[in-house]
């Protein structure tokens, strides 16, 4: 079933790939991969194909018939034989004629459906080619992968037909519950109120009820299997249907407890009265939460993080409550056993016990479906597995196939060989545990490739990798760093991942570096349909920590905008968030130029000082060098102090913590294990003394250096502006080594906004499967956002683009910027087809030199202008009134001194 030449992509068992078919969106190849896993599996060795799913389905409908007739007959016979029909049999038999009825309207409304779709498919393939023959009824199980060329577009029915199967799978659901709670009652009067003489009647009319309940039952597992109903549709079905029930048994509940408290005015029976109430409002809005996922508002209110949150409090409450009170009746049921008088009080203990045990039951498949409707579990054709360290074929081989896939060019790429070996370094550095180099920090890596042609086969051994994945795992992330004062040390001690009960403690997954801060997912094959590629591997991932003895509470999946990952988010299910931008320095403009001329051409006039020269002053000296020692002998101690010291200067601003605190031991391991032609490192002294240091990645391939483990002395490294000379160094370098990125990273924005860099948004997948923890994430990453977007604001502001075409911090983006470039990414972003590089003879001079000239020279002008003029005014006032005095006076009688006269002489 492999087409030459295509690796691991699929077509139809025995065809012979042809040209490829005009491919559906990914979102509706999505689904259908969904609606393919979705198949309900029947007892191995049976048919599976249509011809099976079909004898499945007409056995269940004879089953129903069957059902429906027995219960209807046992239901007669027991009013029949009771002529003035004033027993519980009675009573219940009149129910069971009122159930078997829905159950004849229910059977004949599914034949009814069966043979519609059954036409409408006919019609379909007499006018359609055999390739669009894939049928929404099970047809041919062997299709083609979503993510292969030319996916088959498969048979849809009507709109009309959906809703009637929805109505007869919701009604065959509600009717399977509703019989067996039915029968557990009939059962409890039984044993309560039976005698000699309606014994057989009660025997055959309850076994009849479990008869029809069994058909239902198989009659809906036939139909959602004929009609390959994904697990989207078929939870609101159970939605809808348990929530129906919980109505009655709620209703129940308080008719019952009403009755007893009229006798026994008893605190359990209260109790089981505010359960019933509890449960006809969890009811209620169940089904209008299920009538809301039925609409056009169900993508918005379940992806939402919130609106949700309000309904799974009240169902969970409702859970626990009725548990409470259940186990209460259960124990007060065996006390008043030991007293036999008191046996209509011990009937209205062990209904309240059966109808709370029902709810308990109810109730928690009502949560399971919930939950699963807003956390799916969704379908992957790809698995991954962990693996050791990578040896040197595979990475040789792996990072060329991961280069070619997409090309190295786009923003955030990194150098596949690179990339696997500090993969390796990071798994020999992260062992988890407390002996690990960096305690309780594990590295994981994975492999993930695709499954067989069938859902139930083992993987292929040795199968070729489709992606492979590193993952950080944090085992101890402790929640009460994240609370300040006094309460985040009390409650750390108390519950802290080092505390008596760490309840606030859990494990946090990185898909990631920690150092440099960047995704771990690295794709192998690209092409069109590489979006479907990257979701299905998120999935993959999901699935892996799902069932993983190294499950994480949950994932963070950083991107920046520029990477495929961010892009198939939604679509994996993650919850996609905005997180601070990363800072990059676009170098690809200016190629050729001297710093000096990168500072006049890209940096705005504020920002063009002359940190060299003052660093140089204060004492400052440099070691850029892939031997760690050149620096200091004690490097990793060195370098592990400093990085401590910034780590812990962050804390006190109120910044987030670090997920993977650099320590010595784990620099050594870094200089030890990683390549030397990826890494050097940067050290800074100042009078002799070590102020700061930070490792350089480099990323041939993609001409990219990376900046990271950033150390300083603060006391020691401010006098001498040690950072800021850091950053324009490091630009300094990337300019003369012809770098095309530099890539700081997401803190400290403005010192690198100044040397040149530009924002690039970052975004995060969180992967949760609690709901109130998606919640938490989200209101935590909006209160770090509004900091974020205070400079972001700052650092666009000031220059008129006009002013200053050539500025690093405004360039804007251009199609090769982007992993993927859709027509979607440069609606959402201003995108440039080319890249426009710096050309001086390109630029406007026929501007007056006065126009040129900045504000703040032109305000300097000004200044000066009107002190001379004051000057001037001053010397012209000086002058008349030396003059008015020379003047001869009126009064005749004063003389003129000796001075007037030297003057006038």
């Amino acid at each position: 079933g492999l087409r030459a030449g295509d690796g691991d992509r699929r077509v139809p068992k025995g065809g012979t790939g042809g040209n490829a078919l005009p491919s559906v969106n990914p979102a509706q190849a999505l689904a259908m991969s969904d609606k393919k896993a979705d198949k309900k599996s029947f007892p191995k060795g049976e048919a599976t194909g249509p011809s099976g799913k079909e004898t499945h389905l007409y056995l269940s409908l004879s089953g129903t018939l069957l059902g429906t007739a027995a219960l209807f007959a046992s239901s007669v016979w027991a009013v029949y034989e009771d002529e003035e029909c004033d027993t519980h049999l009675c009573v219940c038999a009149g129910w069971g004629l009122l159930f078997s009825s829905v159950m004849a309207i229910n059977a004949a409304l599914g034949t009814y459906t069966t043979l519609g779709i059954n036409h409408e498919k006919s019609v379909h393939d007499s006018s359609a080619s055999a390739d669009e023959k894939e049928s929404f009824l099970g047809g041919n199980t062997e299709i083609q992968d979503i993510d292969s060329p030319g996916s088959v577009r498969l048979f849809q029915p009507s709109q009309w037909w959906k809703t009637l199967v929805m109505v007869e799978n919701s009604v065959a659901m509600f009717m399977t519950l509703i019989l067996l709670y039915f029968s557990m009652m009939v059962i409890i009067f039984y044993i309560r109120f039976n005698n000699d003489t309606n014994a057989l009647r009660y025997l055959l009319f309850v076994c009849s009820m479990l008869f029809a309940c069994g058909t239902q039952f198989y009659s809906l597992l036939s139909k959602l299997s004929y009609l390959q109903v994904s697990k989207q549709d078929r939870n609101k079905m159970l939605l809808l249907a348990t929530n129906v029930l919980l109505f009655a048994m709620g209703v129940t509940l308080i008719t019952l407890n009403v009755s007893l408290l009229e006798d026994h005015n008893m605190w359990m029976f209260h109790g089981m009265l505010a359960v019933g109430v509890l449960c006809t409002i969890s009811a209620a809005s169940g089904v209008g939460i299920t009538a809301v996922s039925h609409s056009n508002l169900s993508n918005a209110f379940l992806s939402s993080t919130a609106l949700p949150i309000p309904y799974l409090l009240v169902e969970m409450f409702t859970l626990g409550t009725s548990f409470a009170f259940t186990l209460g009746n259960l124990w007060l049921a065996v006390i008043v056993e030991l007293k036999p008088s008191e046996g209509y009080l011990l009937t209205g203990f062990e209904l309240n016990s059966a109808v709370g045990f029902v709810v308990c039951i109810v109730t928690f498949l009502i949560h399971s479906a919930y939950q699963e409707m807003l956390n799916p579990r969704l379908h992957s054709p790809y698995v991954a597995e962990e693996i050791g360290v990578i040896d040197e074929a595979s990475i040789k081989d792996w990072g060329s196939r991961i280069n070619a896939a997409f090309g190295t060019k786009y923003i955030g790429c990194w150098d596949g060989h690179a990339a696997l070996s500090l993969m390796n370094t990071y798994k020999k550095m992260l062992t988890g545990g407390r002996d690990s180099p960096i305690p309780h920090i594990k590295g994981v890596i994975l492999k993930v490739t695709r499954r067989g042609a069938y859902e139930d086969e083992e993987i292929e051994a040795g199968g070729e990798p489709v992606a492979i994945v590193f993952l950080t795992i944090v085992e101890k992330f402790d929640l009460t760093r994240y609370l300040p004062g006094f309460l985040g040390s009390c409650l750390a001690s108390l519950f802290g991942a080092h505390g008596c009960i760490p309840i606030l403690s859990l494990r946090w997954g990185l898909v990631g570096f920690q150092y440099p801060f960047h995704s771990g997912v690295f794709l192998m094959q690209g092409g069109y349909n590489s979006l479907q590629t990257m979701t299905n591997v998120q999935r993959a991932v999901v699935n892996w920590n799902d069932s993983s003895k190294l499950h994480c509470d949950v994932l963070f999946h950083p991107s920046l905008v520029t990477q495929l990952d961010s892009n198939a988010f939604e679509s994996a299910h993650f919850l996609n968030l905005q997180i601070g931008p990363s800072v990059i320095v676009d170098l690809r403009r200016y190629k050729g130029l001297t710093f000096k001329e990168f500072q006049r051409v890209a940096l705005k006039r504020g920002n063009r000082r002359n940190h060299h020269a003052y660093f140089a002053k204060k004492g400052g000296t440099t070691t850029i060098s892939r031997n760690f020692e050149e620096y200091d002998p004690a490097f990793a101690r060195v370098s592990a102090r400093l990085v401590g010291q910034t780590a812990s200067r962050r804390v006190a601003k109120g910044e987030l913590p670090v997920l993977c605190p650099m320590n010595a031991m784990g620099m050594q391991i870094l200089s030890d294990e990683y390549e030397r032609k990826y890494r050097s490192l940067f050290g800074v002294r100042v009078d002799g003394e070590p102020a700061a240091s930070a490792v350089l990645f480099e990323f041939p391939a993609s001409r990219l250096l990376t900046s990271d483990i950033q150390g300083l002395k603060h006391d020691k490294a401010r006098q001498a502006r040690a950072y800021f000379a850091m950053l324009a160094m490091t630009v300094e370098k990337a300019l003369e080594e012809k770098f095309d990125f530099l890539d700081f990273g997401p803190t400290t924005l403005e010192p690198k906004m100044d040397v040149g860099g530009r924002l690039i948004e970052c975004r995060a997948g969180y992967h949760t499967r609690s709901m109130i923890m998606r919640s938490l994430l989200k209101r935590g990453n909006d209160n770090f956002r509004n900091i974020q977007r205070e400079v972001e604001k700052r650092m666009m502001g000031d220059e008129k683009d006009a002013n200053a075409p050539w500025r690093a911090h405004r360039a804007p983006y251009v199609v090769s910027d982007f992993q993927v470039c859709d027509d979607d990414t440069k609606r959402r972003y201003i995108v440039e087809e080319k890249l426009r590089v710096y050309d001086p003879s390109i630029i406007d001079d026929s501007r007056s030199p006065a126009e040129k000239k900045s504000k703040k020279q032109l305000n300097k002008e000004k200044r000066k202008a009107a002190r001379k003029a004051r000057k001037a005014a001053a010397r012209e006032r000086a002058s008349e009134e030396k003059n008015n005095s020379k003047a001869p006076s009126s009064n005749p009688t004063i003389a003129p001194t000796n001075e007037d006269e030297g003057d006038e002489a």
